[in-house]
């Protein structure tokens, strides 16, 4: 089985998108709720999903732009923001973020059970370190540092469930 998760940015702000793949079947979970659904490749390379209460959508789906995903239908072209949760990140930090240096509390962007803690107080890690795995829906998500620097404090450890904002691990980071 293979799992995606994305970041889906909207009017109302960001929501994760947890995608399950096994053969022909997809679940897909976003808004608190589940949808199954059946997919088939078309011969002219369209894409049909038909979910289990009956709706078919039949469309392509374009490469990404810039974390913007179009989906071509015949009714019309629909963009989504999708970005991987990493990117995400990156991308909607706070002005001043990316580049300043300071203190950085990594926080949950929702409940769940943190799997493994692969960091101790007085670490140093690269941009993109693994941080910890945290479990939600099912699904194990990496945590990583957006920016190298020093770990200055581990708030959880493995086994224990965690609310969505409780902080994790406190970073300083490098200055740039």
């Amino acid at each position: 089985m293979r799992h995606l998760v994305f970041v889906h940015r909207s009017a109302e702000g960001a929501e994760e998108v947890a995608i399950a793949i096994e053969g022909t079947r997809c679940s897909f979970q976003w808004r608190g709720r589940t949808e199954e659904a059946e997919a088939v490749r078309l011969p002219d390379g369209r894409l049909s999903l038909v979910f289990e209460d009956g709706r078919q959508v039949c469309g392509r789906v374009l490469p990404p732009r810039g974390g913007r995903v179009e989906i071509s239908t015949g009714s019309g072209c629909r963009g989504l923001e999708l970005a991987e949760p990493l990117l995400d990140r990156l991308a909607h930090a706070p002005d001043g973020f990316a580049g300043g240096s300071g203190d950085e509390d990594v926080r949950a962007l929702m409940p769940g059970r943190v799997v493994e803690v692969a960091v101790a107080p007085g670490d140093r890690v690269g941009a993109g370190g693994l941080l910890l795995v945290l479990e939600a829906m099912k699904m194990q998500n990496e945590i990583r540092a957006i920016r190298g620097g020093e770990v200055l404090s581990v708030e959880v450890e493995a086994g224990r469930a965690v609310e969505s904002g409780a902080r994790l691990v406190v970073l300083r980071a490098d200055s740039m």
